[in-house]
């Protein structure tokens, strides 16, 4: 079983685990653009299916897989999802094999802007953030500016100036409003969805 460790949520503690949880989530999740911009729909396909299938596996606490994977959960996952151990990284799944299955390539916009602009407006909001969004008070503005200014600095290096900022501002609101499904799931899709309409 998945337990609360002594060391976890307390002080430094709980900072270290969220950046090492971030660092992960920014990695992880960059992963699939290699497969969606260069493997054939096949085989990315299959992918997407194993993955989602293993982490289902996890969150279920299925044996032996919840056992092989029990380390790197508890060295990264927060004390509030123990009882469904990798339920954000299930969503992110989803939610880009959804954008894939949409859009194809056009889906790496949706992941680039899940991996960027979460990780750091989780990181700057857990160190320096304290003015709470008037909408949302799990969020700060610190938080969401690091993400607006994080997406914006990636895709303009890739898109037209006012594609990239219309990503970002409307990525950054919808990441920052509370809203009943998880952002992991909804950022690719909806990212994705506005980019293949006005790309």
């Amino acid at each position: 079983m998945f337990t609360q460790g002594s060391k976890r949520y307390s002080g430094r503690g709980e900072l270290s685990l969220e950046v090492r949880r971030q660092l992960f989530h920014l990695f992880l999740i960059l992963l699939w653009c290699v497969p969606i911009a260069y493997f054939p729909e096949p085989l990315t396909i299959g992918l997407f299916v194993l993955v989602v299938v293993l982490n289902v596996s996890v969150v279920l606490r299925y044996e032996p897989l919840a056992r092989l994977f029990r380390p790197l959960i508890e060295s990264l996952e927060r004390s509030k999802n123990l009882e469904k151990p990798g339920i954000q990284a299930l969503y992110a799944n989803l939610g880009i094999f959804l954008s894939y299955l949409l859009f194809g390539e056009l889906s790496l916009v949706g992941v680039v802007v899940l991996a960027v602009g979460d990780s750091f407006s989780t990181l700057v909001g857990k160190l320096i953030g304290e003015r709470r969004l008037f909408f949302n008070a799990s969020k700060t503005w610190e938080g969401s500016l690091a993400f607006f200014l994080s997406v914006y600095v990636v895709l303009v290096f890739y898109l037209d100036y006012n594609l990239a900022l219309l990503l970002s501002v409307f990525s950054s609101l919808l990441e920052a409003a509370k809203l009943p499904l998880d952002d992991n799931f909804l950022l690719p899709v909806a990212v994705s969805s506005l980019y293949y309409l006005v790309w």
